[in-house]
């Protein structure tokens, strides 16, 4: 029986099988392209799990919330969870597109900042509020632009360049700021972040929107599987045709915009420019989607369990403070949920290995008869 070839569009069948019939080594990343219909499969099923898995979590601790606090009960409480998980939602949908397709930026936190800074900088001095936030995107999306040229042509690990950009970053934030804060801001500014429909927070809305937009991508097009590819073996992705390089590159220019835009979307709900802002969400973005079911080894994840993942730890910090949880625990259960998350990640990809090896060597004893 012919196996289905997860070979990219207009990709030749015949690349596509050699790929997918060389041999794994032991420790070897497996990437969509490379694996048989079978493991691929069963990598579909732990898609869906991965969410369901994080939905059931938000629910559980929801209704321990109910117990413990009334103010579960207030809409204020719920509003504050959502625009909270928004923010870091926006930042870790493409962060965790980035981890899915192979890389790490740990300089979201900093493009957030550098959003916050810009964005605000110019609204104060009478910039319109669209060139307010087209300058800050842009900025961001230059940042993205370094990392990924130095990454993919420079050949420098992504840790070690995404973390010397987090520090150039904010070093030329601080100097050019004075780390002050920057405010008041206009009305129209704030206006942009600071709002709802109805009962439901317009930065929800936003967040939705933009994953939305990532889902279609990641999931229906001839690009999300291309991502995937070069997430789980570079070589076999570029051996069917992709370009991995310029597509990893891509991956960072869209991580950074769109972490410096939730910046300034956060400067506008706050009517305010803080030099702190971000300080943590390099660690909240790469965790969120972790806890979301994106495999630190690449290839792996889906843009609905990367909200969920922010969902939940937004709705851990917030709920653990109403329930007066000592405020060192908070962080301790956060690390306990993110080192849970590893840990089924970690057998979930040697789980795929075992399926593939053993579908290699029924392939190879079919091809020696």
């Amino acid at each position: 029986m012919k196996e289905r070839l997860a070979s990219p569009e207009g990709v030749p069948a015949r690349e596509a099988k050699r790929a997918q019939s060389a041999p794994i080594a032991a420790g070897s990343d497996v990437a969509e392209v490379a694996l048989p219909a079978t493991a691929i499969a069963w990598h579909e099923k732990a898609k869906g799990s991965a969410s369901l898995a994080v939905f059931a979590v938000i629910v559980a601790f929801t209704l321990v919330g109910f117990t413990r606090s009334d103010q579960f009960y207030n809409y204020l409480t719920w509003s504050n969870i959502l625009t909270t998980g928004s923010f870091t939602g926006i930042v870790a949908c493409f962060e965790g597109l980035l981890m899915i397709g192979g890389g790490l930026d740990l300089s979201v936190g900093s493009a957030f900042l550098a959003g916050v800074m810009s964005g605000t900088a110019l609204s104060y001095h009478g910039w319109n509020d669209f060139v307010a936030f087209g300058a800050a995107a842009g900025i961001g999306a230059g940042i993205g632009l370094v990392n990924g040229l130095i990454v993919n042509y420079g050949h420098i690990a992504s840790f070690i360049t995404t973390l010397g950009t987090m520090f150039a970053i904010e070093a030329i934030v601080v100097t050019l700021t004075g780390g002050q804060p920057i405010g008041p801001l206009s009305a129209s500014f704030t206006r942009v972040g600071d709002g709802s429909i109805g009962p439901v927070p317009i930065m929800l809305l936003y967040m939705v929107g933009i994953a939305l937009c990532a889902h279609v991508v990641l999931e229906y097009t001839t690009l999300g599987t291309q991502i995937r590819a070069i997430g789980g073996n570079r070589e076999a992705a570029s051996a069917t045709g992709v370009n991995t390089q310029r597509l990893s590159t891509i991956l960072y220019v869209l991580c950074g915009l769109f972490a410096a835009l939730a910046g300034v979307l956060q400067a506008s709900y706050l009517g305010a420019g803080d030099p702190t802002l971000g300080a943590s969400l390099n660690l909240q973005a790469i965790a969120a989607a972790i806890i979301g079911g994106v495999s630190m080894y690449g290839s792996i994840g889906t843009v609905i369990g990367i909200v969920l993942g922010s969902v939940l730890l937004s709705v851990l910090t917030t709920g653990l403070i109403l329930m007066r949880i000592n405020p060192g625990m908070q962080d301790f259960v956060v690390g306990v949920v993110l080192i849970m998350a590893a840990g089924a990640d970690r057998m979930r990809r040697q789980r795929m290995i075992r399926v593939s090896r053993a579908r290699q060597i029924e392939i190879d004893e079919g091809a020696a008869t």
